[in-house]
This record gives structure tokens, C-alpha cells and sequence, in this order.
């Protein structure tokens, strides 16, 4: 896999994944504090002191490099310059080549594919610029928007851990999605 820095936006049809930047915390805050947006999120709803915190974390990783290393850019539309969703990409294993991406969405703007579009760019640019050969999407299993966007993209469904997080003062289970490069290339985008 290519050490990859993330220092340019990835444009698509209707959007610009970009890195966030201080401006962005109303938009942010406007879905990271809704109880429905962080029903299947590791973190209950986020304050703003919250959320400036995390943009401030967030603008200082561009680098992909080593496992763990991530970046989360925001989602904003390409006419209006809104910000409506968050896409994460981290280095699951350097060493095995998995990148894993997952995104979060504005209820307000779901049912009009941006989500798709955002997070078909993420894998292209996971396969494409950083030279993965396995693409994963670990989510909450009944988070059913997620799973119908992970067929979407062409991922399969892997692994469902059951109880194998305590998350929010209970034990939760974890769905994996995955592709690998030759799938990837292999899809009609």
C-alpha cells in the first residue's frame, strides 16, 4: 500500500470530500448532536466544544501511512458548499493492505444518494490512490442504511460479531463489510 497524503478534495458529480476546518462545526454539530444520527455511532449526541475538538484532531491527519493512521473529511455539497456528512478512512492493517471506511449523513439529505457518492469516491480512493487490496465497512448490524449502502458499493457482507463491543453501557454486535481490489474493479460505477 502507498503512503498517501490527503492534501487535495476528491471531487464527484455533486460533491467535494474535503479536510474539515474550524467553519465547519454548526454544519457538524446540526447532525453529530441528534440522538438519531448517533443511534448506531460508538458516541452519544456530541456538543460543540465536543465537535471543535474533534475538527481540530481531524485537520491535523492527512497522512496515510501506518495501521491506525485515519482522516475524516467532510462531505459538502458541490452547489451550495454545505456540509453534510463525514467520511472516515483508516489504515486497518498497513501490513495486510485494508483500509476501512464508514460515513455519517445528515438525515436530511439521505435518499438522494450523496451517501453512495461520497462513499464510492472514499473506496475509489482507498483502492485507487493508496493502493489497498481490501476495502471494510464495520458497522452496527441494524443499522439497515448502512447495509443497503454496503451492497450498494458492491461489498458483502463478512462477519456478524455478536456482543463484541460494549458501546453506550451495553454489549453490541458488529457487522463486516469487505471488497477487495479485483471486486472493485470489476463493478459498474
Amino acid at each position: 500500500m502507498r503512503a498517501t497524503e490527503f492534501t487535495r478534495p476528491i471531487q464527484t458529480e455533486r460533491l467535494t470530500l474535503r479536510m474539515p476546518i474550524l467553519d465547519d462545526i454548526d454544519p457538524i454539530h446540526a447532525f453529530q448532536s441528534r440522538e438519531d444520527v448517533c443511534t448506531y455511532l460508538l458516541y452519544e449526541p456530541r456538543d460543540r466544544a465536543t465537535i471543535e475538538e474533534k475538527i481540530t484532531e481531524a485537520a491535523t491527519k492527512s497522512r496515510l501511512e501506518n495501521s491506525g493512521d485515519w482522516i475524516q473529511p467532510t462531505i459538502e455539497r458541490r452547489d451550495d458548499q454545505q456540509v453534510i456528512g463525514l467520511i472516515y478512512l483508516n489504515i486497518d492493517s498497513a501490513e495486510h493492505q485494508s483500509v476501512e471506511v464508514g460515513w455519517i449523513l445528515h438525515p436530511d439529505y439521505s435518499g438522494q444518494g450523496y451517501a453512495t457518492e461520497a462513499a464510492s469516491a472514499a473506496v475509489d480512493f482507498a483502492f485507487g490512490t493508496m493502493g489497498a487490496h481490501r476495502v471494510i465497512a464495520k458497522l452496527d448490524p441494524a443499522n439497515d442504511a448502512s447495509v443497503r449502502l454496503c451492497r450498494r458499493l458492491g461489498m458483502r457482507k463478512e462477519a456478524h460479531y455478536l456482543e463484541d463491543i460494549w458501546v453506550k453501557g451495553e454489549w453490541g454486535d458488529t457487522g463486516v463489510y469487505a471488497m477487495l481490489d479485483r471486486e472493485w474493479s470489476a463493478t459498474d460505477r
